[in-house]
């Protein structure tokens, strides 16, 4: 048997379709055992840069994926005619990360460099990619019939298959509105995030907008057989859209009829490919972009800009409008990701986290706990707020009932029904008894006057937080003082 005279060079590899793209759900699809099992038939084709002979072998070995079908054989032609033949002798088989072809003829005075070796209908098994994102390789290598390496001083690669999220999404602006308690917490100060007319209502006020953008990557089309769907829920407090007469949040038109409205907008997309749909518990806002907001991601990729705005509209404030909540934080959730008819599963998930606050230009002070009650023990109260600023301003409370049994009554955790209740005002550079206002408003206009209860408080007050303090603290049968402390004198805001 002669020896090649086969020389050190380099091959270089082809793909007959190109690097297949592939969506990190469709692999955990395949690993569940559904979906598409195998990635895309491909030919791979091995340019040579050396003589080969007889008996050499090439291999044929895979990086992070195993081979779910190759072919038997392989034939290699020159640039008139087929120069040199080779048949699978190990490896190769469904599961398997390396497949051994033995040489079994070469064309009588052939010099093969040059030559194209095509191995025809490669696949892959599509669990064994990467479960994220990551590069399938695959690599040629050759040894002449005296088992030594030829064609490699450089190993001929590429990049077989390569696993990508579906979606690449971020947050472009967070919101930031700032709540006017000069008019009541009815709207925003100013109408920097409002845009050109993202609001389909006469006389809107100020607005605050949420804009992002989504990123459809372009995928081979064997991934798909429809478009993706992109969902993010948006948690926060949205009672505000609630009008006179609406029994919740999701009341019929709640967030598109004034004066409380949410809008969305998306650049260049039919507004029937995007949507909003509230919480009943005014708590969450799901956003949605449907399979047509998506519809060259198949082919070409496709990019959604797309913004949420908030706003109360009207010329004036309207008194049925329920107030924005006061530092309100945003974030999102259980962000869902669907490509192709298998929503189940091609479902994708992640968490954006924040996405901003709403503010006010005022003070809002948290009182976390404070007891009340008419029977005994008897309990007194002593509330005053301090407004050292030259600025007078309106006072409002709010207040939230804890769950326990209190003097023999038992009582669930509930909102008071009369949110930012007015105290009146405080004048400037004044400081003001406000004991029996909040009493009243605890044990007369929440009704929670029977047997003893305990409250967090929240007031809201037009002027300046550096000058406005709170003492809040109760005594017990006249004897028994004790000081609460308050987010305005040395804690953090209460959880409600």
């Amino acid at each position: 048997m002669s020896a090649s005279c086969g020389y050190a060079a380099a091959s270089t590899i082809a793909l007959s379709a190109g690097t297949e793209r592939i969506t990190a759900a469709r692999v955990a699809e395949a690993v569940g055992g559904i979906g598409t099992l195998n990635t895309a038939a491909q030919d791979v084709r091995v340019t040579l840069d050396a003589a080969y002979s007889a008996n050499g072998r090439v291999t044929l070995t895979l990086t992070n994926g195993q081979f779910a079908v190759t072919p038997s054989s392989a034939t290699c032609l020159s640039v008139s005619d087929q120069s040199m033949s080779l048949v699978r002798e190990s490896g190769g088989a469904s599961g398997s990360t390396s497949v051994t072809y033995l040489v079994t003829g070469v064309s009588s005075g052939q010099n093969t460099v040059g030559d194209v070796c095509t191995f025809a209908g490669v696949r892959l098994l599509t669990a064994s990619l990467p479960t994220t994102t990551g590069d399938v390789k695959i690599e040629f290598t050759a040894k002449n019939n005296l088992n030594n390496d030829i064609d490699n001083t450089n190993i001929g690669s590429a990049t077989l298959a390569s696993v990508m999220a579906q979606f690449a999404f971020v947050s472009d602006v967070d919101l930031n509105g700032v709540i006017d308690v000069q008019n009541d917490l009815l709207k925003f100060t100013d109408n920097t995030d409002f845009g050109s007319t993202p609001v389909t209502v006469a006389n809107p006020y100020a607005a605050d907008a949420y804009s992002f953008k989504v990123r459809a990557i372009s995928v081979s089309p064997d991934n798909s057989a429809a478009q993706g769907t992109f969902q993010t829920v948006i948690a926060g407090d949205f009672s505000f859209v609630k009008d006179a007469g609406d029994v919740s949040c999701a009341s019929a038109n709640s967030i598109t009829t004034a004066p409380g409205v949410i809008a969305m907008t998306a650049a260049g997309i039919a507004a029937a490919n995007y949507g909003l749909t509230i919480g009943s518990d005014c708590q969450s806002l799901t956003v949605k972009l449907l399979p047509g907001a998506f519809a060259g991601a198949v082919t070409g990729g496709a990019d959604v800009d797309a913004s949420v705005v908030f706003a109360k509209s009207g010329t004036s404030g309207t008194a049925s409008s329920v107030a924005f909540a006061p530092v309100t934080s945003f974030t999102t959730s259980s962000t869902q990701f669907g490509y192709g008819a298998l929503a189940s599963g091609r479902a994708q998930s992640a968490t954006i986290g924040s996405i901003g606050s709403w503010t006010t230009n005022g003070t809002t002070i948290d009182v976390p706990y404070m007891p009340f009650g008419q029977v005994s023990p008897a309990i007194s109260h002593v509330i005053t707020l301090n407004n050292r600023s030259g600025s007078a301003g309106a006072i409002r409370v709010s207040a939230w009932r804890a769950a326990g049994t209190y003097g023999g009554v038992t009582q669930t955790a509930v909102a008071c029904g009369t949110q930012n209740f007015s105290l009146g005002t405080i004048d400037a550079a004044t400081v003001k008894n406000i004991t029996t206002e909040v009493t009243n408003y605890v044990q007369s206009t929440c009704a929670w006057g029977v047997g003893q209860t305990r409250v967090a408080l929240r007031f809201d007050v037009a002027t300046p937080a550096a000058s406005t303090e709170l003492y809040s603290s109760f005594t017990i049968d006249g004897t028994r003082s004790n000081v609460v402390v308050n987010s305005s004198n040395g804690r953090g805001s209460s959880t409600r």
